[in-house]
């Protein structure tokens, strides 16, 4: 190797290491102020669970999907052969396992509840069978394991779920008049089959089939408050979710209320909800992320006041919409 070219190698690694240099100092800068970005973002007042910039974020990406939003606008639908054979299971927080004829839908917020055979004057009083544990106590003298628990039978304790009061302003423990309606109610509404993708907030997706009645149709079968049969401008501005024994609970806008894809759904596939996606009935809207579309529906509210939501208050987005 000769000198100009021993020269230009010894100019050209002392230029790569005060470039190694620069670069470590600008990344040790980055790393030091990105650092104390994130702790100060972090430290932030906290808004429904989360610091107020980021709460701030997922407001601004809500209003975002309000706007975009069209009730008209359809999410896309697929042949029945489309769908899954087996829908992932996900989620069994306030899941139990209920004796069908114990099971009732608690309707809060009707217009003239009175005047209707399934009136309760307080429907929050009304119980729910759980299904006996087929749980068995080990067998010293058996060498096999004992049966798997059923859901949640430890806090069933083999008794009844009764749900929590409901948080009313003012009357937070005065009886709540309302309906019990039987799974028959809901199924003399007109009955419709959907195919639509399943999304969860996780990132995974699947293609389901579902049947039911259109909630916009038991809107009208059974009129809140202030609305009578007007369900373009008398509806409240959402509807409330809760499972049998209130441990889950979501609530929705009204234009999702009302959408034609946003189901009372108790069937997949054909046939009958299983208690792993919510039997004997649960919300589907192809409109929000899974986390909205609640299973094992125990009450509904009709409200002007936005429900509280069970994600929401971890620090989720309430919108949820896709």
């Amino acid at each position: 190797m000769n000198k100009t070219s021993q020269r230009v190698e010894r100019e050209t690694l002392a230029g790569l290491q005060r470039l190694s240099r620069r670069g470590f100092l600008a990344a040790a800068v980055a790393a030091v102020a990105g650092g104390g970005m994130w702790k100060w973002l972090n430290d932030r007042p906290a808004v429904d669970g989360l610091a107020s910039p980021f709460r701030k974020a997922m407001e601004l990406n809500a209003g975002i999907s309000r706007r975009i939003f069209r009730e008209r606008a359809l999410a896309p639908e697929f042949e029945r052969s489309k769908a899954v054979s087996s829908f992932r299971r996900n989620g069994d927080i306030g899941l139990s396992e209920i004796r069908p004829a114990d099971w009732r839908l608690q309707l809060v917020g009707v217009l003239n509840p009175a005047s209707y055979a399934q009136y309760s004057g307080d429907v929050s009083s009304w119980t729910y069978g759980i299904i006996p544990s087929d749980t068995e106590a080990p067998n010293p003298d058996v060498d096999s394991p004992p049966k798997k628990p059923t859901m949640h039978e430890y806090d069933a304790k083999g008794a009844a779920v009764r749900m929590k009061p409901m948080e009313m302003p003012e009357r937070a423990h005065a009886d709540v008049p309302g309906l019990l309606l039987t799974m028959a109610d809901v199924q003399n509404l007109p009955h419709v089959e959907m195919v639509t993708e399943f999304k969860c907030i996780e990132g995974w997706s699947e293609v389901v089939y579902w049947g039911g009645a259109h909630l916009r149709d038991f809107l009208a079968a059974y009129p809140p408050l202030n609305g009578g049969h007007n369900l373009s401008s008398g509806i409240p501005k959402y509807v409330g979710f809760e499972t049998p024994d209130g441990q889950y609970y979501v609530g929705i806008e009204r234009d999702v209320a009302l959408h034609a894809q946003t189901l009372l759904a108790y069937e997949l596939n054909g046939q009958p909800l299983t208690p792993d996606h919510g039997a004997p009935l649960r919300l589907v809207t192809p409109l929000k992320y899974g986390i909205k579309q609640l299973k094992q529906i125990g009450r509904i509210v009709y409200t002007d006041g936005r429900p509280h939501d069970y994600w929401h208050e971890q620090g989720y987005d309430y919108y949820a919409g896709l």
